[in-house]
């Protein structure tokens, strides 16, 4: 499933019905190029059929699509933490695609035991379903969250002789009902994950994890302390033993030594 909608169109451009409380009308123009293919023997034999041609030009345009639109991410996403439940709940959208790094979707991926080769693979949290799409060219720090139903992109296709081109239009936000997207901190989302499972589970984390990132005793005691000892609230791990409150200002950090 792509994270975001696309659709086929027949002309340069396409009039629609915006969908919202005035209902105007929207002419989408399709004119940006996205990609072109040249078709020499090779690929009529190869595809003997024009319907598998055609269906192997859509899904080159389809990758280029997708890389285009992660440019778009990184120009539109607004910065903000794992997750925005307060901005989230504005919009009565429960399901997100979480586009990161190969590298960060597998650590995920080895936290949550969940099969890297399942499709889709869905993370729940905090009553949302999120599903994770590990993208290729996205550096390992940063990951966009996103409405799969945010966006429409149309693209359109031309055979001219023997080269087949293929027009698109810009990233058209159709819908509401969803908010903007998210560029978020990758070390954010491990943690996060991590406190949440260990939280749910009540026990250590899974010896599969342990075992490629075996932590020290401390280490392993400070994951197991979900709550503040003075007031209850949400706590955060710093570094490998220190941990801190978020609500109050309770802490186990050593005292700063101050230079003589």
């Amino acid at each position: 499933m792509l994270p975001f909608i696309l659709k086929i169109a027949d002309q340069p451009v396409e009039r629609l019905q915006r969908i919202d409380t005035e209902s105007q009308p929207l002419d989408v123009d399709v004119q940006v190029e996205l990609y072109s293919r040249e078709i020499d023997r090779a690929d009529i034999e190869r595809t003997a059929q024009p319907r598998r041609l055609s269906q192997l030009i859509l899904h080159e345009a389809t990758e280029n699509a997708y890389a285009t639109f992660i440019t778009f991410l990184q120009d539109s996403a607004e910065p903000e933490v794992f997750l925005p439940f307060e901005r989230l709940s504005q919009h009565p959208c429960r399901q997100y695609a979480l586009i990161l790094s190969a590298s960060r979707s597998h650590e995920l991926f080895e936290i949550c035991q969940m099969q890297p080769d399942t499709s889709p693979s869905i993370l729940h949290y905090g009553g949302y379903e999120i599903a994770i799409k590990p993208r290729r060219y996205i550096l390992d720090t940063a990951a966009y969250l996103v409405a799969p139903d945010k966006y429409t992109l149309f693209i359109r296709q031309v055979r001219e002789d023997d080269t087949i081109r293929v027009y698109r239009s810009d990233f058209i936000n159709l819908t509401r009902n969803s908010p903007p997207p998210f560029k978020l901190d990758t070390r954010d989302i491990i943690e996060n994950v991590q406190l949440e499972l260990v939280g749910e589970q009540g026990q250590a984390l899974p010896i599969e994890q342990l075992l490629m990132f075996p932590p020290s005793t401390e280490e392993a005691n400070s994951l197991r302390l979900m709550k503040c000892p003075e007031c209850g609230g949400r706590v955060r791990q710093l570094g490998r033993e220190g941990i801190f409150c978020l609500e109050c200002d309770w802490d186990n950090l050593p005292p700063l030594k101050h230079p003589r």
